[in-house]
């Protein structure tokens, strides 16, 4: 019996290291993409002061942010029930740097930002 209680605390601790190296890891790469997000966000051009028209906005609301984490990493299952808005925040964010790469790519000077992550 104490043979199956130490395996069962030894697995335990295994998890809860494989999950806090998963949530290091992606804290890692929350830091990078806001660094990224910020250094293509100064480099944007603001509009114009005065120009006293409003510019249409286009809104993207993901709806399954923690499907797409849990694609990319696994451990991201695990995490998100711990850490719902970090795992919401990096999906966003990756999401905001794809979008700007692709409107780049065709062309489009766009200024694109998060709001609320």
């Amino acid at each position: 019996m104490s043979l199956l209680l130490a395996i069962l605390s030894l697995l335990v601790v295994l998890l809860s290291a494989a999950l806090g190296w998963a949530l290091l890891r992606l804290q890692r790469r929350v830091d990078a993409l806001h660094t990224q997000i910020g250094d293509g966000a100064s480099a944007m051009p603001s509009p114009p002061p005065g120009s006293g028209r409003a510019r249409p906005v286009i809104k993207i609301e993901i709806l399954n942010p923690f499907e797409l984490a849990v694609r990319d990493t696994p451990l991201a299952g695990p995490a998100a029930k711990l850490a719902p808005r970090m795992i919401e925040r990096i999906v966003y964010s990756r999401a905001a740097m794809q979008i700007a790469e692709q409107l780049k790519a065709q062309g489009v000077d766009a200024q694109v930002t998060t709001h609320g992550a």
